[in-house]
């Protein structure tokens, strides 16, 4: 209670805070000794909506070369009539993240039978530094507004398990977007992506382990790298439709290789087309930055048996600072349960 005197003003502040998306309607009451004025109060809760451009803008792995600093770039669009604060969070930084061991523990014990698992957290720089680093951390966006969004890839040494997990949140917790960050620093700047995964996605802490040999002969000094395609045809009323695969053969544009491109080709196609197979391209050539899609096809004979099980290893040789020859084993068969 307080007196008001004549020809005074007292000014009322009214806030409104809604927890749900609905429409809200109350009566505010003023009293005097004679009368009682009535002030109805209406107000509508919305979410906060921003868009993300991250799944057509960044890149699915950011392969760079050691030492070599890579950004890439995606938007945030605010589609929300009111303006919205937002940060952005890494969890290499989170000291509270479970990330941090537990997954790539699980990961280990689970014997990887999912391909699919990734640890959040994977391989980082010797420094100790996050390999990945985002700018900026955090900001607000009027109605309408858009924000660049820059992801820095900066790798002090050769992996291909660098893999981080960056979040973007608004002030209200909403995620705006979860982002999985995975970045690969080959020996050299050609690359070969596509293929199925052998391992762990986690890097061994233990060094190389080099076994003394005999002096390699001329014909041996390129060793092959082994690599797996599985092809799984479909088969729905009786008809078989070919199982398709697509790898990339990439450059890394990098002032640090000695070539700006590099070319591949594949050895002993006769066998492989025996089988079923088709390679297209058989060769090419990849400038730096750039990649070359080759895509796999297998048909099954007429002599197939049901069940069976067709392998056959083909060479693919990849040419620029260095020589690579990957012996890529292709398996395939016939499964109903292929979509």
């Amino acid at each position: 209670m307080r007196g008001l005197n004549p020809g005074e003003k007292h000014t009322l502040v009214v806030a409104f805070s809604p927890t749900l998306e609905k429409k809200y309607s109350e009566i505010l009451q003023v009293r005097a000794p004679k009368m009682v004025l009535e002030i109805i109060l209406r107000g509508e809760g919305a979410l906060p909506f921003v868009s993300s451009s991250h799944s057509r803008d960044l890149p699915n792995v950011i392969y760079a070369l050691e030492k070599d600093v890579v950004s890439q770039h995606f938007k945030l669009t605010n589609r929300s009539a009111e303006t919205v604060e937002y940060r952005v969070m890494l969890a290499s930084h989170s000291l509270n993240s479970p990330q941090h061991g537990f997954d790539r523990v699980a990961l280990l014990l689970d014997g990887h039978r999912d391909t699919q698992i990734h640890p959040a957290v994977g391989t980082q720089n010797y420094s100790g530094l996050s390999v990945f680093g985002v700018q900026p951390l955090e900001g607000s966006l009027a109605p309408g507004k858009k924000q660049d969004i820059t992801v820095t890839f900066q790798p002090d040494h050769s992996s291909l398990c660098y893999t981080d997990r960056l979040t973007i949140e608004l002030l209200n917790k909403c995620k705006v977007c979860e982002i999985d960050l995975k970045g690969a620093v080959p020996s050299h700047n050609m690359y070969l992506s596509g293929v199925d995964l052998l391992s762990v996605p986690i890097d061994s802490l233990l060094p190389d382990f080099t076994p003394l040999h005999p002096q390699l002969t001329e014909a041996e000094e390129t060793p092959c790298i082994p690599l797996l395609v599985t092809l799984v045809a479909s088969c729905k009323a009786g008809v078989i439709r070919p199982a398709v695969r697509e790898l990339q053969v990439g450059c890394i544009s990098s002032p640090h290789a000695d070539k700006k491109s590099g070319e591949f080709h594949w050895d002993d196609l006769a066998a492989v087309h025996q089988q079923g197979f088709h390679l297209e391209p058989a060769k090419g050539v990849v400038e730096a930055g750039s990649s070359c899609s080759v895509t796999i096809t297998w048909t099954p004979q007429s002599t197939y048996k049901p069940f069976e099980v067709v392998q056959v290893c083909v060479p693919l040789t990849v040419k620029s600072d260095e020589v690579t020859v990957y012996k890529v084993t292709l398996m395939a068969f016939v499964s109903s349960a292929a979509d």
